[in-house]
């Protein structure tokens, strides 16, 4: 009777053990949302206090790669721009609060729009700088010369013809470096994926070896309190 009742207790553990797994496992999708507001940062981003340890940033870190991986089912109702964008922005938040990467908080897109903007402020420029400079393109009145319609004509011809060079030589470069990086970017999200899942068997496994050397020490306790009388008609009976 007595090892039934440690049965008992063992496979109320285990049961109360698997509860709680199950649990978190419908819970962590709402418990750490990806922040709804532009430019998080990355404690943000992890639902972390500023001062927080490597240790609960690391355990922090394997819950939302659980959540928000492009392939877990929590985010699967998103498209995959926005899944591969935010668990970049989780990946980059990762190392910067592990001190593996500092500067500013931004993708390779960032690059490109710099350049974009300093282009346009260089066009702008000239453009100011060309509008200033058109009264010198007329001749004095002496000489009976001013800009033709057709010469307007011919400049918008130009800019536009400059404008297609421009999207034409900045194509490619947008375009390709996004793709390798998405590319990169999924590699190093299986790669954590792989790593996160090892470490929660690992896990597993050490609980269910700590339970399994509670319940041994329990019955030996239970063994060694039993009265000699009880030991002796057990073994007579």
């Amino acid at each position: 009777m007595q090892i039934d009742c440690v049965m008992h207790k063992h496979l109320s553990l285990l049961r109360l053990s698997g509860a709680s797994h199950a649990r978190y496992a419908s819970t962590s999708a709402g418990s750490y949302p990806f922040p709804a507001h532009a430019h998080p940062t990355p404690h943000q981003i992890f639902h972390l206090p500023l001062g927080a340890s490597q240790k609960e940033i690391k355990a922090r870190y394997y819950d939302l790669v659980r959540v928000h991986h492009p392939d877990a089912p929590c985010v699967r109702d998103l498209s995959p721009a926005i899944r591969r964008s935010r668990f970049q922005a989780i990946t980059a938040a990762y190392d910067i609060l592990r001190g593996k990467k500092s500067g500013s908080f931004g993708g390779t897109g960032d690059i490109y729009r710099d350049e974009l903007l300093r282009r346009k402020r260089a066009w702008a420029a000239h453009e100011q700088s060309r509008r200033r400079s058109g009264p010198l393109w007329e001749e004095t009145p002496a000489r009976g010369w001013t800009a033709s319609a057709d010469d307007r004509w011919k400049d918008r011809v130009i800019l536009f013809v400059g404008i297609l060079a421009l999207g034409a030589g900045l194509g490619p470069a947008l375009i390709w470096p996004s793709y390798t990086a998405s590319q990169q970017a999924h590699l190093s999200a299986s790669r954590n994926l792989a790593q996160a899942r090892k470490e929660a068997r690992e896990f597993g496994e050490e609980r269910r070896k700590e339970i399994s050397r509670r319940v041994q020490e329990y019955k030996e306790k239970q063994a060694k309190e039993r009265p000699p009388e009880e030991v002796m008609s057990s073994s007579t009976s």
